[in-house]
């Protein structure tokens, strides 16, 4: 039985580009007299720049017929020691032919003329000796232009920081090629590979412990896909869907592979941005039915129809729609401007601080999308009627709140990290405020919903230390939440004094007044408990799809482990549900 030894794997390191002798020209002699000494000199600093100088077609082609007999017949470059078989006058470099002569075996070969030569039938040929000796060429590579001796080319190359390299991570799917001296820099700051993918091609060629071809291959195309989807940007809406959709309906394969969507989860700001995208999206789909509509009409309308309306009659005709437009356009404005952090609004201090209107920092592009939002989900509204308005408003509501908090489980489950990841989005609150205030200004007259806002935010400030449930969706409540208590207590009084004044008068019956009040407040609390529970079934259906795919997370991580292939895999059937869910609610917006 043999024993096999296993060699050292050699460290990865930069290979130079080969370079063919008709990229070298042959430097020109120099010249004795001042004048063209001069000349000579300013032709050489000019070759140092990065665009060498140019020569006429005649010229390099006589330069590359020149040249050519300096090259080796075997390896293709120049040649240090020119040697001959004997019996041709075809040249080679000394260790080439010396290599044919020990793979001949006992009768070698000419690799030209075929005829049998030994090692003591090698020449060296002193005449071409002396010329390649006594023949400089200027280095080929942009920047350099030296003149080298033919003979010294090898040693030039070895030292001159315009030669072009490739990087070391080359065979496994780095395509850089780059000048010597810029090789540091893409090492250390563009590379790929010199995080992750780096170590993971060290494990690999560890515990092979051999240079195997065909797992370069696999690697490299494994590794260029990989390259592809590290890549992928969470302010990306498409991106951001392809995460949620393989998150929903391939939960156990999304755990395993978590790794591939870095870029994405493994840090607070583009995992808050991810999130905002899947808060925002329903949202924006919703207003762009409105705009979609109105072009529609447009387009149907003939100019004769357009000019008969007039302006004024054309704007209060599609008013709803052209103010939801644009009010979603200010609000995706201010989300574009204020592009900070992901999770948190631009705190901003204006002169009302000094009147103690506001804190001294405070975060006014929230207000402003949270207040365009809720305008714009109000005209949408208006614009569907009541009832039909109503429901798809309802709909929105549910959907952005259970989807988005399933999958903010699934990554809080998978990244170990604490509950509470959803909330940390900027865009939660602004969402949840618009949405939660334009059905409560639908279910009940404005005036009446300020009055359930009071009778909520002053009970909270009473009993505060009584009750720990959060019926006020606290973190929801944007500028709302700014305002002091002694404020809200004295709006309560200024609105009942009005309250009173119309029950003294007989314009109004006090029961429905008190009538008003109540079923405001109770729409109100209603509208948070529906944000509550929507909520929490969004995770409990991550917890259900994440513990679902349990089985196939772990034999990926078993097939990861072991370099196998993936196992096969079909979606969750929890998954298949949400998915379903989510493309009837797209075709229900688009199409109702």
């Amino acid at each position: 039985m043999t024993s096999t030894t296993v060699a050292e794997l050699k460290p990865l390191e930069p290979e130079p580009v080969p370079v063919p002798y008709y990229s070298y020209r042959r430097a020109k002699a120099d010249i004795t007299t001042d004048g063209n000494q001069q000349q000579s000199e300013g032709h050489m600093e000019n070759s140092n720049e990065d665009n060498p100088p140019t020569q006429c077609g005649t010229c390099k082609s006589t330069d590359e017929e020149e040249l050519k007999k300096y090259e080796c017949a075997v390896c293709f470059e120049f040649m240090d020691t020119p040697v001959g078989c004997g019996s041709c006058q075809v040249r080679f470099c000394r260790p080439c032919l010396e290599r044919v002569a020990k793979q001949g075996g006992s009768s070698p070969r000419c690799s030209h003329c075929r005829a049998i030569f030994t090692l003591e039938f090698i020449q060296v040929d002193d005449t071409l000796q002396k010329e390649i000796m006594n023949t400089t060429v200027l280095c080929p590579f942009r920047g350099c232009g030296e003149k080298i001796a033919i003979n010294a080319l090898k040693l030039h190359e070895a030292q001159c920081d315009h030669i072009m390299m490739r990087c070391k991570y080359y065979d496994w799917g780095c395509m850089e090629i780059c000048k010597k001296k810029d090789l540091e820099h893409h090492d250390n700051r563009e590379c790929e590979f010199r995080n992750e993918l780096g170590r993971l091609v060290h494990a690999i060629r560890k515990n092979a412990r051999v240079q195997n071809p065909t797992l370069n291959r696999a690697v490299n195309s494994t590794t260029r896909r990989t390259n592809i989807i590290i890549g992928r940007n969470s302010g990306s809406v498409f991106d951001v869907l392809a995460m949620s959709y393989e998150a929903v309906c391939f939960t156990g394969r999304f755990a395993a592979t978590i790794d591939v969507w870095q870029n994405m989860v493994f840090e607070d700001h583009p995992r808050s941005m991810a999130l905002n995208v899947l808060l925002t999206l329903p949202l924006i789909t919703l207003m762009s039915k409105c705009t979609f509509w109105m072009f529609f009409d447009l387009s149907n309308t003939s100019p004769e129809a357009l000019y008969e309306i007039g302006f004024i009659r054309f704007c209060m005709h599609f008013s709803h729609s052209i103010l939801v437009t644009d009010l979603a356009a200010i609000a995706i404005f201010c989300m574009i401007v204020d592009k900070e952090d992901a999770s948190q609004w631009t705190q901003t201090a204006l002169p009302g601080t000094a009147y103690n209107i506001f804190p001294a920092s405070y975060p006014f592009s929230r207000d402003i999308v949270a207040t365009c939002f809720l305008g714009a989900c109000f005209f949408f509204v208006e614009y569907w009627e009541t009832h039909p308005g109503i429901m798809l408003l309802f709909m929105t509501f549910s959907f952005t709140v259970s989807f988005a908090s399933c999958m903010a489980r699934i990554l809080e489950i998978v990244r170990g990290l604490e509950e509470g990841v959803l909330k940390k989005a900027r865009m939660w609150s602004t969402i949840v405020f618009a949405l939660r205030y334009s059905s409560l200004f639908h279910m009940c007259m404005p005036s009446e919903a300020v009055k359930g806002i009071i009778i909520l935010r002053v009970a909270k400030h009473i009993l505060k230390d009584l009750l720990t449930l959060n019926f006020t969706v606290e973190e929801t409540e944007c500028f709302i939440a700014s305002v002091s208590p002694n404020l809200f207590a004295s709006l309560a009084g200024a609105v009942m004094s009005f309250d009173y004044l119309g029950i003294t008068n007989e314009h109004v019956d006090w029961s429905m007044t008190l009538y008003g009040w109540y079923s405001s407040a109770a729409k109100l609390l209603f509208l948070n408990f529906f944000t509550h529970v929507a909520y929490r079934c969004g995770r409990e259906f991550g917890d259900v799809l994440y513990f679902e795919g349990a089985s196939m997370r772990n034999l990926i991580n078993e097939r990861v482990q072991s370099y196998n292939h993936l196992p096969s895999h079909r979606p969750t059937v929890y998954g298949n549900f949400v998915f379903t869910l989510t493309v009837f609610y797209m075709i229900f917006i688009m199409c109702v």
